[in-house]
Order: C-alpha cells, then structure tokens, then sequence
C-alpha cells in the first residue's frame, strides 16, 4: 500500500504495503503456461481495467491523505480482474492470462496516478504553505509527470528485468497469482469472499459512522485514565472505528503495525505530556501536539531515508550505463515502441514544464534544475524497488528538496514543487516496472503493455483530482480526519530547508536531531541480522503524526492477520482479501459521503 514502508518497511511515509506483506510468491516461467486462447489486448480487458484502476485511485487518495500509504493495487486488480473478464467470458471468447495481466497492467497505471500528482503529499504540503494550484492544473502536471515515469519504465525494462533480472516481487507475486486463477477456480473464490464480505461490512459501518453518526470516530479511552499526566481521552488514545485503518494493518503486517505503535507511544505518551509540563503546548488537543510533533517524526522518517538512498551509491555506475540506454530496445514491434518513447519524452517534459511555471511558480531553470535531478532518482527508485520490493518515492523527492534548498534557499513552495516533479516520475516508474515484470513472467507483449500504461494517466487523474477535492472540502488538511503524513512530511522538510533552525519549534531542534539519527541507525540495522527484530522508523515517524487511535488500530489489525496466518496459514490469503476489501470498502463510501457534503445533501454527524 504505499510506497509500502506508504508501503512496507521503506524509509519514508508513503509505502506501497500490500503484495510485498504476501508471503513469497515464486515466478511461473514463461513456457510453462498454456497458449492463450484470446487476444492479449482486448477492449474488455481495458474497460475493466479502467473500472478497477478508478477505484484503486479513489482508495489511494483516500488512505494516502489519511495514514500515508497507498496501494500498487498489482495482485487486488489481477483479482478483481479475473472475477469481472471470467463472468463476461462465459458467454463469448474465453479468457486468458495475457488478457488479465493487461487488464492489471491498466489498473496500476490509473491508481497511482494521486502518487505521480502529488495528491499525497506535495500538493497537500503546498496548500498549507498557502499556495493552492487549480485542479486542472494538477491534473496535468499529473499527466505529463506519470507519462515520464511509464516511459522511462519501459526504457529501463530491459536493463533492469532482464539482464540484471531484479526480482520486483510484487511483479512476481501477480504472475503467479494470475497462472494460479487461470488453473483453479478455488482459488479465485477463496480470495473473492474476504473481499467482498469486508468491502460490504465496511461500507456499512463507515455509513453509520459518517453519515448518520451512530457510530463514533473512536472509542477513546476514559479521561480518569492518565498517560503522562494528562486524560487518554485528549491525547485520543483509544481504538478508532476505521475498517480501512484493520485493513491497512492486514497489510502491512505486524512488524509495521508495532512500528506505528511505538512512534505513537514515544511521541504521544512520553513527549505529549513533556510538552505541556514545559509549557511548549498551552492547550491539550491533536492540532497543538501535532504542530511539534510532526518535527521529530519527519526527522525519523528522513532519517531512514537518507540511508536508504545511501545503500543505492554502489548502483550510480549502474544507473549511468541505463540512462545511456534510454530508448534502445530490441528489434521489431519492441523497435518501433522503442522510438515511441523516446519521442514522448519531449512533449511530456514540455507539459509538466508548462504546469510547472503556470501552476506552481517553477520558472523553466528550476524546473530544468529538478529534471536534471529525476532520471537519475528515479532509476535510484527503481532499482531499489527491484531489489527490496520497496519503492522509496517520498525520499527520493525529499532528497531533491534538499539539494534544491541549498541551490535556491528560503522558497518553500518551490521546494516542495521541485520535489514533486522527482517523486511524481519516480511514483509511476516503480508501479510500472512490477506491471512489466509481471507480464515479462506470463510472456506478455511489453510494448502492449505500455500502450494501455499511457491512457491510464489520463484516466488517474479524471478520477484522482475530484477525489481530492471532496475530502478535502469535507474535512480540511492537517485535521484529525485527513492527518495528511507526507504532506506534512514534504512541508517541514522545505521549511527546514528554506529557514534552517529558525523556522523550527521551541525545544525541537534536539528531538529532531535525535530522531534523525535514531532513523539513521535503525535503516541501517535493519539490514543486518536484526532485521526482524528492529522497528521501521519510517513507520515510527508515521506514528508522530497520525492520531494515536489510528496507531491502535492499525496494529490491532496487523496482530489479528499473524495471529489467524499462524493458527491456520490456510486462511492467509482470504485475511489479505479482506483487509484490502475492509479499505476500498471505506475509501469509496468516504469519497461519496464527501460528495453528498459537498452538494448539500447530507448534514455532517460532526
């Protein structure tokens, strides 16, 4: 689900977390699969990819804006696929796994669209530094900026698939995953009843929840109960009613899950209550703590960051020889893609440059200064992704804000635009490059895939930017209910950058330090044999910033999942189903409750 740390355990807020929890999936060798007995790009595989791939980016937007993680969306959509393109199939030509893994293909392309477009976190972060784009605008800086990141995927593939032949595990898992579909109706079933029974249990409760207020947003506990002194109830310490909060921890798995817990545990526990004695916090209450707060867990999460990108030095000398490469495929069909893409490259610059200037106030040398920046990060990306399953998005664009801080100091709306223009292609790069290991494995047709990859922009961003604008309507950034962690992120990192000290906290000069360091440190033990004992400080950081019954739950559901997967390992994947049906369930009735808001045909419950 994110970049899953806003993903697994990255190093930073914006993991991509699902398919990499999985357990490992192993590739199906091309030659082994049955010939398909359809066409490969079919228009039902492209409507139903469209379809699946609007709601993936709905759930995106939705998760991302409230816990920093959103989903690639790879192994849900070759589900949801399967199950829609098999009941069409029944009654004209029969399906085949080409024609699903295409499908898929498009789905990824539209769902992280909210990610290349910096719904997630630089358009929030320069909103509350009080720089608002209009939305077409956005939409076509996402556009231009998600079709860099799919070309220079299908510029990479080769390299990086083939020849290196990094694993991208998430690629493999949906191969497999599809050659099991197409063996096996079980399996199919087994999977499609966790998710459609929590999908609708979620959107039940989120109804009762939002729409008619009979069920609160948390269960807080008592304020005779003191943590630190103060009331549990105002430091929101409780167990939320969130079905998408269970579902993200499903997972994320427990590892994460304690992770968030125990940034939340330092952060509003120890540090809360430190705050008020000092006199730092005048007033008990999620804005006033989080104003501070937010300081030290961005310095975890940069932290972690940092040192990630460090690991990747070693492949700079590899990241030269792929972009000499750009542009040169094979022979043929693949030639002729080839040529494609490398006359894409200048129109795509040109329209995000447009938007850059007119939207965001990036002059075309800032602007050229941060293209400089994206290739290289964003072959950085990719290749991390290939090796770890994670794809750190959210560093790489903060690590351009920091070369970009230095370069043109004291502007921190152009410093988080100038990030965004590196994490907006890096986004789409990594999503792309699992669809294409997933198809290299089925034997699909590369330049197929990348001709369904580029309408999906487009589609991304019709659906992504209305998405955004409702919630935020409804329920305002930086607030409890849209916590907004890598917007927050991408702020206090331009303004660290832009004022230095000065534009920090009273007294939080120190703990961001710290909180560095301790990011540093634990990124990279966690490479070492204590892997599995040590927390993800990026997760840690997300625990600073969200509220703490966010924290509980999510970890609630993450120790529910292991708890099931150890007692019975049979019920694992339909756990995994459910926790993504409990998300998208709540994302979309979310999104049409912010509607009905919006056009004045519901009255809040708050």
């Amino acid at each position: 689900m994110s970049e899953r740390p806003s993903g697994r355990a990255a190093a930073t807020p914006v993991l991509v977390p699902d398919e990499s929890a999985s357990p490992a999936l192993h590739p199906v060798p091309a030659a082994s699969l049955p010939a398909p007995p359809s066409p490969e790009l079919t228009v039902r595989a492209l409507v139903a990819g469209g379809l699946i791939g609007s709601v993936v980016a709905v759930t995106n937007v939705y998760t991302g804006l409230k816990t920093g993680f959103w989903e690639s969306g790879c192994v849900l959509s070759a589900l949801l696929a399967f199950g829609g393109l098999s009941a069409v199939a029944r009654r004209s030509t029969p399906l085949s796994p080409l024609e699903t893994n295409l499908s898929q293909t498009a789905a990824v392309s539209v769902g992280a669209l909210p990610a290349s477009a910096g719904l997630l976190g630089a358009v929030p972060a320069l909103a509350m530094l009080g720089t608002q784009p209009p939305g077409w605008a956005v939409a076509l800086w996402g556009v231009g900026l998600g079709t860099l990141g799919v070309l220079f995927a299908f510029a990479l593939r080769r390299r990086l698939l083939e020849d290196e032949a990094l694993p991208f595990p998430t690629g493999a898992a949906t191969a497999e995953l599809i050659s099991t579909l197409h063996s096996t109706g079980s399996a199919y079933a087994a999977r499609a009843r966790g998710l459609w029974v929590s999908g609708l249990a979620s959107m039940g409760l989120t109804w009762l929840r939002d729409a008619r207020g009979l069920v609160p947003p948390a269960s807080l506990l008592p304020g005779t109960l003191k943590v630190g002194g103060l009331g549990a109830d105002s430091l929101l310490v409780g167990i939320g009613w969130n079905p998408m909060l269970l579902g993200i921890g499903v997972l994320v798995g427990p590892q994460v899950g304690l992770s968030i817990l125990l940034g939340a545990a330092v952060a509003w526990g120890g540090l809360a209550p430190w705050l008020v004695r000092e006199g730092l916090v005048k007033e008990a209450g999620y804005l006033t703590f989080s104003g501070w707060l937010l300081w030290p867990g961005v310095g975890l999460m940069v932290g972690a960051a940092a040192a990630s990108l460090v690991s990747q030095v070693r492949a700079l000398p590899s990241v030269v020889r792929d972009l000499r490469g750009l542009g040169r495929q094979g022979a043929g069909w693949e030639a002729t893609a080839g040529q494609w893409v490398s006359r894409a490259v200048l129109p795509a610059i040109l329209l995000t440059g447009v938007m850059a200037w007119f939207a965001f106030q990036l002059s075309p040398l800032y602007f050229l200064l941060a293209l400089l920046l994206t290739f290289p990060l964003s072959a950085v990306c990719a290749r991390a992704t290939g090796q770890t399953d994670i794809a750190p998005m959210s560093p790489v664009g903060q690590l351009a804000q920091v070369g970009f801080g230095m370069v043109v100091p004291g502007q921190p709306s152009l410093n988080v635009a100038a990030g965004a223009v590196v994490s907006g292609a890096a986004s789409h790069t990594s999503a792309s490059l699992w669809s294409l290991q997933s198809g290299r494995l089925l034997g699909a047709s590369a330049s197929r895939q990348l001709l369904v990859q580029l309408p999906g922009v487009l589609l991304g961003a019709a659906v992504a930017i209305p998405a955004y604008s409702l919630l935020v309507s409804a329920h305002g950034l930086g607030s409890e209910a849209l916590p907004v962690p890598t917007g927050q992120q991408f702020k206090t990192v331009a303004e660290f950058t832009s004022r230095g000290l000065a534009g920090m906290p009273p007294s939080s000069t120190l703990a961001t330090g710290l909180a560095f360091l301790a990011g540093v440190l634990l990124s990279v033990g966690a490479r070492g044999r204590l892997a599995r004992l040590l927390p993800s400080a990026a997760a840690m950081g997300i625990g600073f910033v969200v509220p703490p019954y966010y924290a509980v739950t999510l970890c609630l559901g993450a120790l529910l999942a292991a708890i099931v997967g150890r007692l019975r390992p049979s019920a694992t994947q339909t756990v995994q189903s459910a926790g993504a049906g409990a998300i998208i369930g709540e994302s979309l009735l979310g999104v049409f409750i912010a509607a009905l808001l919006g056009l004045g045909l519901l009255q809040s419950s708050g």
